[in-house]
């Protein structure tokens, strides 16, 4: 059995999805960040960098939302979530789950933590204004390729779907949200009427009443 160590509404929230979508067994262990739980001795054991999430199988421990969610991915191949070895898409697979983790998530972190990027108080409002384009940009470029195609590899759903669902969650609060983009809206609502979206934010109080209107 898979044990994946999670916080509601983190960077777990990927992998909870992708377990949820596939057949394997797992079970959830609450890493509680509001008592900061993840920098306790016990979970350093397991994890060293103190981040959430990390994932316990057998005598495998692995942190990292994408390495997480390849591994997942890997481990159920018939739900098709990651494109097998020789496909075409494979390559873009990597490419856009790297996109998402190294820019989008990257550049949202320093706004939503500008206080830990300079050590001048009077600078953390000009380092989130200055994110709040560059994350705008990074949107724009996603709603483009959806609007060429269903989702971020064609017309079925990969664990790079998955991923951009729970940055775009996350950017709500820029002050142009996913939602304001035609395309990743479209995307947003329809990732959510997934019955395995549902259960997840439902058990992580994961509002999605805004892509029902």
């Amino acid at each position: 059995m898979l044990q994946l160590y999670y916080f509601p509404d983190n960077a777990s929230l990927a992998p909870h999805l992708l377990l949820a979508e596939t057949h394997v067994e797992y079970a959830l262990r609450l890493v509680d960040r509001n008592s900061n739980a993840q920098k306790s001795k016990e979970y350093l054991k397991l994890n060293p960098a103190g981040r959430i999430p990390t994932l316990v199988h057998g005598d495998l421990v692995l942190f990292e939302s994408p390495a997480i969610c390849v591994y997942i991915c890997e481990l159920d191949a018939a739900s098709q979530f990651i494109p097998p070895l020789g496909h075409p898409n494979r390559p873009l697979f990597f490419q856009w789950l790297a996109y998402l983790n190294n820019t989008l998530q990257a550049e949202f972190m320093l706004w939503r933590y500008p206080e830990k990027h300079t050590m001048d108080s009077k600078a953390v409002e000009g380092i989130k204004a200055a994110q709040d384009p560059r994350l705008m940009g990074i949107l724009a470029l996603l709603d483009e390729e959806l609007g060429k195609k269903r989702f971020l590899l064609g017309d079925t759903v990969s664990a790079c779907d998955h991923f951009l669902f729970m940055l775009a969650l996350w950017c709500e609060k820029i002050s142009r949200p996913p939602t304001s983009f035609a395309n990743l809206l479209r995307f947003m609502r329809e990732m959510s009427l997934r019955r395995a979206v549902q259960r997840v934010c439902e058990i992580e109080n994961i509002a999605l009443d805004r892509y029902s209107r």
